[in-house]
């Protein structure tokens, strides 16, 4: 139902545009849709419409021409459609109504010797159509905003800017918050695109921004941001520039349930942190995903859904068509209780799912890469569960355990690799790491005066391991080289204090050795006797 408002109202415009005589030279149609039948393809090998990229959609292009012939003269038909800018200039507040196509001169701080003739911005909106029919019919609207500074009175207020369309179903805007060398861009133009394949069901989102300062973009900041409300379904968009640049964004639905495509552009040459804030509210539910960028990439495209998944865990799937070199962190509620979740030197493809409880508790991933660390955490201060995976090359990891007393941790993974993980629950912390080649390391413990310690790699060897477990006033260590065990145990009872009676069952090998527990304050030496 929802899309059938969206649709019709979409051939209205086209249909109203057209017939006014208003010429849109739209150039030639992309040859590759964003909405194509090949997933693969349309994903991760040639992923989504770059508005903008000549090769793919030349949507940008586009609305840069149409706004420098409307500033060299051959201005659009004025009078025949018209919206409200809002703006808020230090706490002043005013509404304005302007006129499509024409240049619309407004005084935002009521100050009447300020900027020119007391107008302080000169803002121009278009309406545009959009309609493409290889590889399949999709149509679309592009709404788009100029915004020029005229004067410099205002620059280093925090000001804001918003532009209306329709009954609000659909606004856009930036703002440019009063900070110690921060100003309003000289020249502004910012979009807000949306694009629906009617035969697919498939919806996208472009947003694009391009901020230009007299004195440079650096050690400046902007926000743009972006709400469409569409029958009861309100989401809002903000992507948050520091330094501003040139950027085009898109956002878009996939036939599966959740998932999501993203892609960013950066057509500047500095280097940026980006934060882009996606939310969704329908009635009482309401959902919110949060990507922080710490330098981005000149293009960056990826799939993200995410899941959650018991009572308090989650599920995790990222697939992109390359590695970039990035700190990428999701925020979420839609991960059970580790609402952060960070990627460092993202991979190509991962899936993570993960129960963080310290009964029946687990974590599974799959990944393929050449080193990313995949950290999850309920918390950015003093986290009370962090799960961390560093440096993991192409390998599936599961694991398990019950992190109690007797308690049990067991973790299987791909042959000759690597593994190093930081795990902590609540006071439990668990720290792994060893090398090739065995695929199998299971431990269960009962650490008391009267205990035992159990230890199995089924007879294969790590040329390395250091694990650490400890919770509270408890803990084992296993330090070693050229180590395997099958079965092996060792069950004893520290009476008196300083001596031990051991009682050792199974195999184990190894060059170099040393098993440690942690009892009442004190670490002890288990293993070998010394």
């Amino acid at each position: 139902m929802k899309k059938k408002g969206v649709l019709k109202s979409s051939f209205v415009i086209l249909i109203v545009v057209l017939l006014i005589g208003t010429t849109f030279s739209l150039g030639t149609v992309a040859s590759k849709s964003i909405f194509s039948n090949d997933k693969e393809k349309a994903f991760v090998n040639n992923p989504s419409p770059q508005i903008g990229s000549e090769d793919r959609f030349n949507a940008l292009s586009f609305i840069k021409n149409i706004f420098s012939k409307s500033a060299n003269g051959q201005n659009q038909q004025g009078g025949l459609f018209t919206s409200t800018i809002h703006t808020e200039c230090d706490g002043i507040k005013k509404s304005t109504d302007i006129t499509f196509g024409a240049f619309n001169d407004i005084n935002v701080d009521n100050d009447e010797n300020t900027g020119e003739d007391g107008n302080d911005v000169r803002v121009q909106y278009l309406l545009l159509p959009w309609i493409e029919f290889e590889p399949v019919i999709t149509i679309g609207i592009i709404f788009t905003v100029s915004i020029e500074r005229i004067g410099e009175e205002i620059k280093d207020r925090d000001f804001n800017i918003t532009m209306d369309v329709g009954d609000s179903d659909i606004n856009i805007g930036f703002w440019s918050p009063s900070e110690a060398g921060n100003e309003i861009p000289d020249s502004t133009r910012i979009s807000f695109m949306f694009l629906f394949n009617p035969f697919e069901k498939i919806s996208g989102f472009g947003f694009y921004i391009n901020p230009e300062y007299n004195t440079g973009a650096e050690d400046k900041k902007i926000v743009l941001f972006a709400d469409y409300n569409d029958e009861g379904m309100q989401r809002s968009f903000s992507f948050e520039y520091d330094p501003p640049i040139e950027t085009q964004i898109t956002v878009i639905s996939t036939r599966e349930q959740g998932q999501w495509q993203y892609n960013f552009n950066r057509e500047s040459s500095l280097d940026s942190k980006v934060t882009a804030r996606f939310k969704t509210s329908q009635g009482e539910n309401e959902k919110e995903t949060i990507f922080s960028i710490d330098k981005l990439p000149a293009d960056l495209s990826f799939s993200l859904e995410l899941t959650p998944f018991g009572g308090e865990g989650g599920q995790f799937i990222y697939e992109s068509s390359e590695m970039y070199n990035i700190d990428l962190m999701v925020t979420t509620s839609e991960l059970g209780v580790c609402r952060y979740a960070t990627m460092r030197n993202t991979p190509t493809k991962i899936f993570a799912e993960w129960t963080p409880t310290l009964m029946d508790g687990s974590y599974s991933i799959s990944i393929e890469s050449a080193g990313t660390d995949f950290i999850l955490k309920n918390s950015l201060i003093d986290p009370t569960i962090n799960l961390t995976v560093n440096n993991i090359e192409s390998i599936d990891i599961s694991t398990s355990w019950n992190l109690t007393n007797p308690g049990d941790f067991t973790v299987e993974k791909n042959s000759e690799l690597d593994i190093d993980l930081e795990f902590k629950i609540g006071e439990w912390i668990v720290e792994l790491n060893a090398q090739p080649t065995a695929n199998y390391l299971s431990t269960s413990w009962l650490i008391d005066v009267t205990g035992y310690l159990q230890i199995d790699t089924n007879d294969q060897s790590l040329s390395t391991i250091d694990l650490l477990i400890k919770g509270g006033d408890l803990g084992l260590r296993t330090i070693g080289e050229s180590f395997k065990a099958e079965d092996f145990g060792l069950g004893w009872t520290l009476w008196p204090p300083v001596e031990w009676d051991l009682d050792v069952s199974g195999k184990l090998n190894f060059l170099s050795l040393a098993i440690e527990i942690f009892l009442n304050g004190y670490w002890y030496h288990l293993w070998p006797l010394l």
